[in-house]
């Protein structure tokens, strides 16, 4: 059974070229930062005409866990991510959905920030901000302090 998985995956690599595979081709943007303990990471995303703040950093790492501070729009939260597959990642909905949108068909552009690797040699996290958006919004990058 796991051969069979493996060559499909690889016949599939084959047919569709290399890039096919890439799991980053489902967002529309994508980025890695690599930060410092209290280092602010400041992303302004426009769309629609209108621009909304995303910051976030981390404060500690303990017991495999880091401490994350996420600030949108002026909402505030502190997710708590793991490098182990459902607690890794933390979502922020960019917009509000419309209430008349049925939840199958319509889903609101969000961000995902992603804990991907911790030093603790230099103390750095690596985090992942991906986006999936529509073609209407442009995203663009101001580095925190």
């Amino acid at each position: 059974m796991l051969k069979t998985v493996a060559a499909l995956a690889a016949g599939a690599a084959f047919a569709f070229g290399a890039g096919a595979n890439d799991p980053n081709d489902a967002w529309s943007h994508y980025d890695t930062f690599v930060l410092r303990k209290d280092q602010t990471q400041h992303v302004r995303i426009l769309a629609h005409e209108r621009e909304h703040l995303l910051a976030f950093r981390w404060t500690l790492f303990v017991n495999g866990g880091l401490v994350m501070h996420v600030k949108y729009d002026g909402h505030r939260f502190q997710p708590l991510l793991y490098r182990d597959f459902r607690r890794n990642a933390f979502r922020v909905d960019l917009f509000a959905k419309p209430d008349d949108a049925s939840a199958l068909r319509f889903e609101t552009p969000y961000a995902l920030l992603v804990f991907r690797k911790f030093d603790s040699r230099k103390r750095l996290a690596t985090i992942e901000l991906k986006i999936k958006s529509d073609e209407k919004s442009e995203v663009y990058y101001v580095k925190g302090k």
